[in-house]
């Protein structure tokens, strides 16, 4: 049986404990919380990609009539989505060391959400969200479109999230866990083919 669940604070806990075999999730720059080389040495990983986060608004949105700038970025209001139940991410932690901020109105727990919500009219608001969700609004939510984040690119790739695979190293050699991690990475693998990545 396979179950699966969002990523929550203490699901690291859960696959310490044994109460969870293997999780699948982004992480973030050397100096951000969520850093690779912080994780318990129980631990073990495996990157399957990187990411580079986007901006997401409607393609009516009147942001798109100018200058694009981190002015400009940072005037209108976001949609923001939670990580380990917070709505701030690395973006507001580079900002914040900076003396500025974005203007949280909104938050949600998925990027489908967070993504449908964006796409309704009569409003002015953004959002930032990994750049695979590309692929998904050209199905879903044709009405979207991107733009870079409005930063140089020293500060930017601070920004790139890596998605990896953790499990407990009793599990190294576990034949359940080893299908589980090749099932996803083969799927992984298959949709970055596919979207030419």
């Amino acid at each position: 049986m396979v179950q699966i669940r969002n990523w929550e604070y203490n699901s690291l806990s859960s696959i310490i404990d044994g109460d969870a075999d293997i999780a699948f999730l982004g992480r973030y720059y050397s100096g951000s919380k969520e850093a690779l080389h912080l994780l318990p040495e129980v631990i073990d990983c495996e990157e399957l990609f990187r990411d580079t986060p986007l901006v997401y608004l409607r393609k009516d949105h009147p942001l798109l009539k100018e200058p694009w700038n981190l002015e400009t970025f940072l005037r209108y209001s976001h949609i923001s989505t939670e990580y380990d139940k917070r709505p701030h991410w690395v973006l507001d932690n580079i900002l914040a060391e900076h003396g500025r901020l974005r203007n949280i109105a909104m938050t949600y727990t998925s990027f489908e959400q967070t993504l449908f919500m964006i796409s309704q009219p009569n409003h002015e608001l953004i959002t930032c969200l990994p750049g695979y969700c590309v692929h998904y609004i050209s199905r879903a939510l044709p009405n979207l479109v991107t733009l870079p984040l409005p930063l140089p690119h020293s500060v930017s790739e601070q920004l790139d999230i890596s998605f990896i695979l953790l499990w407990h190293k009793r599990h190294a050699y576990n034949s359940k866990v080893l299908w589980l991690r090749e099932t996803i990475k083969n799927n992984v693998n298959q949709f970055m083919q596919k979207n030419g990545h």
